[in-house]
């Protein structure tokens, strides 16, 4: 039985855990099998870059939640573009994954939101 075919094997039986994914090249491995999904961690619309210092890897589900927040963030931004946006992830162990991710706006309009990933 293969690393990644026990990775899934227990994450179906208690929940998420990416503990064991402890590099790059193991994330782009389950990013392969659709397990998990690149986000950039500041979006590509707020001037963020497409290089790996940018990129996490997280289950699809959360790439469409930050989605949905970054939307938010948006047009905050657009009525005050003198805030501040911080999008800081969260790891537990040596997981290349992260366990949380917590989005900030700060200036005059203030917005926060956390990302529980497992």
């Amino acid at each position: 039985m293969g690393f990644f075919t026990r990775f899934i094997q227990k994450k179906e039986k208690s929940g998420m855990d990416f503990s064991s994914i402890k590099s790059n090249e193991a994330a782009k491995e389950l990013c392969e099998q659709n397990v998990l999904a690149p986000l950039y961690i500041v979006p590509l619309r707020f001037g963020g870059e497409d290089i790996c210092n940018n990129i996490l890897y997280v289950p699809p589900e959360v790439v469409d939640l930050k989605n949905r927040y970054d939307a938010v963030v948006e047009k905050i931004l657009q009525k005050e573009p003198s805030l501040r946006y911080v999008c800081t992830p969260e790891y537990k162990g040596k997981s290349f994954v992260p366990s949380v991710l917590h989005i900030s706006v700060t200036g005059k309009t203030r917005f926060s939101q956390k990302i529980q990933i497992w």
